[in-house]
């Protein structure tokens, strides 16, 4: 399959390698720990953690894409961000949340 005909339910169902990235100090030990609870979880179970600490789990996926170039990890990481936005537009908001404000949550999405 060509990889633009790639569905965002196609590109979740990947593996991705969070633990090599936590060895090769690409994320940290508690981006790990954040990631693990959060990917490959229901809907409702992303929505709560989402709702408890939003701007910390979009910190973790702006630190990925601004740190790790791998093309099947940015896919995976730009797909749980559209899963995420999509299920509520609302969420948009987390990424102005004033513990963002020395972040530039917008940079990886430019370059």
């Amino acid at each position: 399959m060509d990889r633009a005909e790639l569905t965002t339910g196609q590109v979740l169902k990947r593996d991705i390698p969070w633990e090599a990235y936590m060895t090769t100090k690409l994320i940290s030990g508690t981006d790990l720990q954040l990631l693990r609870r959060y990917d490959n979880r229901a809907e409702s179970v992303r929505a709560q953690l989402l709702d408890d600490d939003g701007p910390v789990y979009v910190q973790v996926f702006v630190r990925i894409l601004r740190d790790i170039f791998k093309e099947e990890t940015v896919e995976y990481v730009l797909a749980l961000i559209d899963e995420m936005l999509t299920a509520n537009p609302k969420r948009a908001r987390l990424f102005h949340d004033n513990s963002l404000a020395n972040e530039d949550t917008y940079e990886p999405f430019l370059s």
